[in-house]
């Protein structure tokens, strides 16, 4: 029994080939054909003569993670065709927990909206607790490397077993791998060496390794090397996490070249690794990570109850070459303050009108948001202007250089609407198409289609998802072309994208004639599905 069918679209099957025109069946949660449909009537008949169908787009870079609990019909990003998303990133995740973080992890998560209790404790605990209250989009999970390293710090045993041990626990539960961020948090503290050993534990299952690594600025090429000793060590599959390079803030010329020609090299080696680039020159940021140790080495609240006083602000102020360099030569006008539950009347505006606002500088305003955050200090999220145009381009159009957005799935009411000002999380994923894609030629439609469906269900080895294919599962996507090509997503949409008219997931309709259904399809793909 076909259930759909959809008649006479323009197909972009996710393969990187020529679109075709056919008529696409869907049977259950699977495509039945592609090509001439049958004659028997199908449930449902969708005209598709001057739409373009593709497969469900795969974000291979999200923190939908943080925001699923309150957000769980994935308002902005099934919006724009995205049915599958690859959380876990950088290092952040809010499981495993160890017995007394409970009440920290709930902050965390309240700052994105959401109002229950944290009863959970092991990595494989959070993910039945997603998933059984059902989500629109598919997700596949990693587990922070931050979280396992906290979890085994309040165990007091050995650091490194303790990692493993729960590092052992995700990947039983499904975990694609791990993932570290090493530029922020515990992950500035990481040693190489305890990477390697969770890369060990990961290779024995088949799991992948990816990471934001340490250094894009002065440092990118012995960051790179580092991340290239850890998937040496477990001999795993891997993801370099947005490499790119912040302008102002001292990289060597020709260091982002090099640092591709090295990720081509161990491709010719045979490491199975690849790159991801975000859509737009803004980019979001912990607050923290422009903290030192010495300050953040007591515990969060302690740090920002330091940052009243004045002798503490004035050695911050001469103590700072990490993370978003261009800050400590003065360009604050490039930060944006983005989730801040303390202040949250800053939220939206850059420093120096926040400054301006309160009679200081921008150094005592970003002091004055951090110290109001008190415990939550890990949870203050910042925007900023990070890349040159020109360089976002370049690394999107590149072969090795996967599509991903960095960002989490919002809605325009409630917290996360207030807090989620910025196209990122409304426009992000379908600007790759819009805007690099149909209207300034970066690369072709075929091309960012191949790089946001097929190519990332290939890396992640996500088993039947990305194509549009006889067999597949039927995460489909039916565009107005014309609308998707004539979006400005450069601005804030009035509610949410519309340029994706119908979507499926697993076959069950989440967007329907450009509305949201009730429909809450979508799956959890654990490491089992994948080859």
């Amino acid at each position: 029994m076909i259930d759909v069918v959809i008649r006479g679209a323009r197909v972009i099957d996710g393969s990187g080939a020529p679109a075709f025109t056919a008529d696409i069946g869907v049977a259950g949660s699977r495509v039945a054909f592609v090509g001439r449909a049958p004659g028997a009537a199908p449930a449902t008949e969708i005209e598709g003569d001057g739409l373009l169908l593709t497969p469900g787009l795969i974000d291979p870079h999200s923190h939908s993670d943080w925001s699923i609990l309150s957000n769980r019909d994935a308002l902005s990003t099934v919006h724009q065709g995205v049915t599958t998303e690859i959380v876990g990133n950088c290092g952040v995740t809010y499981a495993p927990i160890a017995k007394g973080d409970e009440e920290t992890a709930r902050r965390a998560l309240a700052a994105f909206g959401y109002q229950g209790d944290v009863r959970w404790r092991s990595f494989a605990d959070f993910l039945s607790v997603v998933h059984d209250g059902g989500t629109a989009q598919n997700l596949a999970w990693f587990v922070g490397h931050t979280a396992l390293r906290r979890a085994a710090e309040r165990e007091q045993g050995d650091l490194i077993a303790g990692m493993e041990k729960h590092l052992h626990g995700a990947l039983e539960a499904g975990a694609l791998g791990f993932t570290s961020g090493l530029e922020y948090g515990a992950g500035r503290t990481a040693t190489t060496g305890e990477l390697e050993a969770l890369a060990r534990v990961a290779g024995r299952y088949g799991a992948m390794y990816a990471s934001h690594i340490r250094n894009r600025d002065a440092a990118l090429a012995e960051a790179v090397d580092e991340f290239f000793r850890v998937v040496h060590a477990g001999e795993v599959r891997a993801q370099l996490s947005h490499l790119n390079v912040r302008h102002g803030t001292g990289a060597a010329e020709g260091a982002w070249l090099d640092a591709v020609a090295r990720l081509e090299s161990e491709l010719r080696s045979g490491v199975d690794v690849l790159a991801d680039m975000t859509p737009y020159p803004h980019g979001i940021g912990l607050a923290a990570g422009l903290l030192p140790d010495w300050l953040l080495s007591a515990g969060e609240g302690a740090a920002a109850e330091a940052l009243r006083d004045p002798a503490v602000r004035r050695r911050v102020r001469e103590d700072f070459d990490r993370y978003w360099r261009f800050v400590h030569r003065g360009q604050w006008d490039r930060v944006r303050l983005a989730v801040s539950p303390a202040t949250p009347e800053w939220e939206g505006m850059v420093f120096p009108d926040i400054a301006a606002a309160n009679g200081t500088d921008e150094w005592d305003a970003y002091f004055d948001v951090m110290a109001a955050a008190g415990g939550d200090l890990g949870t203050v999220q910042l925007m900023g202007s990070l890349f040159e145009p020109e360089h976002v381009a370049e690394a999107v159009h590149h072969d090795r250089f996967l599509l991903g957005v960095d960002g989490f799935t919002s809605r325009r009411d409630g917290v996360l609407g207030a807090r989620t000002p910025h196209p990122l999380f409304f426009h992000g994923s379908q600007h790759f198409l819009s805007h690099h894609a149909l209207r300034v030629g970066t690369l072709t439609l075929e091309a960012a289609v191949h790089k946001m469906t097929g190519a990332v269900a290939a890396h992640f080895g996500l088993r039947d998802r990305g194509l549009v294919v006889e067999g597949a599962f039927a995460d489909l996507v039916l565009w107005d072309e014309a609308l998707l090509r004539d979006t400005d997503t450069f601005v804030m949409p009035e509610s949410y994208a519309t340029a994706a008219r119908h979507v499926w997931v697993n076959g069950v309709p989440v967007v329907s004639h450009g509305s949201r259904t009730v429909h809450r399809p979508g799956t959890r793909l654990e490491r089992s599905d994948v080859h």
